[in-house]
This record gives structure tokens, sequence and C-alpha cells, in this order.
């Protein structure tokens, strides 16, 4: 993480000594650097320091202050869902629940480095996946100053659906989900799965994974059918004394054996389980 400097900043209650403050801003979470960071006494302001090598050549290294900015910017570009602008891999936000896919992605935000592999963050609805996905994109951001991107599935398919209505080129609608050193895509599986959903998802995760670019998924279908979402499907008449009819799609169902297996060669499987935590005092506020 990015260091303190200075006394102001070390004992600053709106920052907590990182320099940095987050909010909601209507659908995403927006950083900015705190009022106690404004001004860098180090640099005075100019965002570099100047040092001689071993040959006397003067060099500019950016100052502590400069990469803030630039983490500030990533970040409100990373578009983290505003309900999760508190979300931070603290372990005081760790429990027996999620302790597995906690220690996961605390682990893969220290030793990141271009091309890591990815995760599959699978578990019921509710558990805390988008959460910890939105914890892990600060974490990964304020520590290695990597560029990243949120989206949920079915908002990206409706964009893209959006995007060819208006002729725009594929290659503009598609090159950014892939040129993005890591791609954190929401809810995989969800929508209502047909063939052109799954061609759009398997031309992003191919183009990826020949790129060698880190992507993570969270998903409420796990590849056991026993412990997968249950969904209830109305018939499309439904008679007197028909009832809703149960179904366990597996991951495997929802996205098909060919992108199932690009997932697998990408990505590590991490399940997550406990009881829902929206609504309930079973946990911090955050979760």
């Amino acid at each position: 993480m990015l260091a303190k400097e200075g006394p102001a900043m070390e004992s600053c209650s709106l920052c907590q000594g990182l320099g940095v403050v987050f909010s909601p801003r209507v659908s995403v979470a927006e950083a900015a650097v705190c009022e106690c960071a404004r001004h860098c006494t180090i640099c005075r302001d100019t965002g570099y320091l100047f040092e001689r090598d071993a040959q006397g050549r003067e060099q500019a290294q950016k100052c502590q202050c400069e990469r803030r900015r630039v983490c500030v910017r990533l970040y409100n570009e990373a578009k983290v869902p505003g309900k999760y602008y508190d979300a931070l891999l603290s372990s005081r936000y760790q429990d027996r629940n999620n302790q597995d896919a906690f220690h996961t992605f605390k682990m893969l935000a220290k030793e990141f480095h271009p091309g890591h592999k990815g995760i599959v963050l699978m578990g019921p609805a509710g558990v805390g996946k988008t959460w910890l996905i939105a914890a892990f994109i600060r974490e990964l951001i304020f520590t290695h100053g990597t560029p990243m991107l949120f989206r949920d599935f079915f908002h990206l398919l409706s964009d893209l659906k959006s995007g060819y209505s208006r002729d725009i080129p594929e290659s503009d609608l598609i090159d950014p989900l892939v040129g993005v050193e890591v791609l954190v895509i929401d809810e995989l599986g969800k929508g209502r799965n047909t063939p052109w959903e799954q061609n759009i998802l398997d031309v992003i995760i191919s183009q990826r994974y020949n790129a060698r670019k880190t992507t993570i998924f969270t998903t409420n279908y796990t590849v056991d059918r026993k412990k997968t979402l249950i969904e209830k499907h109305r018939p499309r008449e439904l008679a007197e004394g028909d009832s809703f009819k149960e179904v366990k799609d597996t991951l495997v169902d929802r996205v098909g054996t060919r992108i199932y297996s690009r997932l697998k060669e990408m990505c590590d499987f991490i399940p997550i389980a406990g009881p829902d935590r929206r609504g309930e005092d079973l946990a911090p506020r955050s979760i």
C-alpha cells in the first residue's frame, strides 16, 4: 500500500493515513486524494523527484504523491459498484465462512504479476462474493497500481447489445475488455444463456487468454449440481395444478463446455459459503 507521509497524514481520521478517501457516487465508488495529502512537502507538489545515477545523470522518479494520484485515477476507472465503496481486505472482515477465499485474494493482491492466473469465485447469492472482489480491486490498485475493470455480466451484455445497435465497431466495444490488465466479471452465467451471449463470452475469454491477461469471475453457479444455484422457471402457459420447475444448472451448463474448459486453464476455482449476509446482522456492515 502507499506509504504515509508525515504526521498530518498519520493522524488523519478521514483516510487513516492512506491519503485517499472513498465514497459512493451514484452507481460507482469514487476515490479522491484526502485533504491531508493535497500538498506534498517532499516534491513541493511537482509530482517528481530528481536523483543522479552512478554516471551522474539526473533522472526523474515519480514521487509518492504522484503515484497516489495515479492509483486514485485507476480506482475510479475500475468502476467498482458504489455500495462497496468501503470494502477492505482487513482481517476484521474475515470469518470461518470466507477465510479461504479471503486469504486467496489477499495473497493474490500481494504477489500479483502481469499474466497471473485468475480466479473463479463460486458460491450462493449473498455470501459476500462481490464485496470480496471490490476489496481486492482496492487492494491491488493501491499496492501495485494495476489497471482494472469491474463489469457485471448482465450489464456487460446489455452495453454490448446497445453498442451493436448503434453501429459501434466491435473492436471499440471488445478491445477495452481485452486490453485491461485485470478484468473482473461479476455474476458469470447470469442472463438468458443464448448462443449470442455464449459467443460474446467466448470472444472475450479467448482473447484475454491469448493475451495472457488476468480475469476474475464471480458466479452463483458451481461445478457441483448438488450445490449450484436453484432457479424456479415458470412454464409459458401455467395451467391449474401446474407448478414451477426447479432448474439446477451447473457452471458448465451456463457457459458451455468450450468456455468452461478455457476457464479451467485460466483460473483457480475457489468456493465460498456461509449465510446470506444481505439485510441481516451476521457480519460487518460492508459485507
